[in-house]
């Protein structure tokens, strides 16, 4: 008795079976992909309603000059040689670390800023760089983020612009005194006795890939 192979039917099998794998893993990586779009806009929309809700029970206050500010709740130093706790978790609830937000009207933005910068925060929120000082305070205020996401729309960006930082303290408004691009070895995070703002991102805002250079503004306090 002779048994006929179908090679046919095997062919037909295995170019089936080539071609729901490769369906399979294309609608994994869209998943993926769309899950990191949504994500920090999940985030910084829970965030900014959980800032609102704790705005909204306190008495309004007015933009102010230098006070103490005090973020979402109260940050705690990590001990030398320690880490910064990472973003993952939180972006469901309110964030410990979340200290407020950057709103700059002319360019609709609004973001989130976290204490940080590790890459799960940045792919969250602004991080604020550690050890600088916080909204309000004397000192040089520096806050990175993703040229390509949330800090796209500081392209827009003008000497003069008015940056401000809402805190559960109070607001903070900032005047934008220079902008500049330089290479990523020349950003100087300088020290600064009255209260300061610096934003920092990648440049140029359109590059694919890693970007070369970097978008430096820096502003400082209004006391009025």
């Amino acid at each position: 008795m002779r048994i006929r192979i179908q090679t046919c039917d095997v062919r037909k099998t295995v170019r089936r079976a080539v071609a729901n794998t490769l369906i399979l893993a294309g609608s994994i990586c869209v998943l993926v992909w769309a899950w990191g779009l949504l994500k920090p806009a999940l985030y910084q929309h829970l965030q900014k309603q959980e800032l609102e809700r704790i705005l909204a029970e306190r008495p309004p206050e007015p933009a102010v000059g230098f006070t103490s500010p005090v973020p979402m709740t109260p940050i705690r130093r990590p001990p030398t040689g320690g880490r910064w706790p990472r973003a993952t978790g939180h972006w469901l609830s309110r964030d410990p670390l979340a200290l407020g937000e950057i709103r700059i009207p002319r360019l609709a933005m609004e973001v989130i800023v976290r204490e940080g910068m590790d890459d799960s925060t940045l792919s969250l929120a602004a991080g604020h760089v550690p050890d600088t000082a916080l909204p309000g305070e004397p000192g040089n205020f520096v806050v990175l983020g993703h040229r390509d996401t949330l800090f796209r729309p500081l392209r827009g960006l003008e000497k003069g612009e008015r940056v401000r930082v809402r805190t559960t303290n109070g607001d903070f408004n900032y005047s934008i005194d220079s902008i500049e691009v330089v290479a990523p070895e020349d950003v100087q995070l300088r020290e600064a006795r009255e209260p300061a703002i610096t934003m920092i991102t990648c440049f140029p805002f359109d590059f694919i890939g890693p970007a070369p250079r970097r978008f430096v503004a820096r502003g400082h306090l209004e006391t009025k």
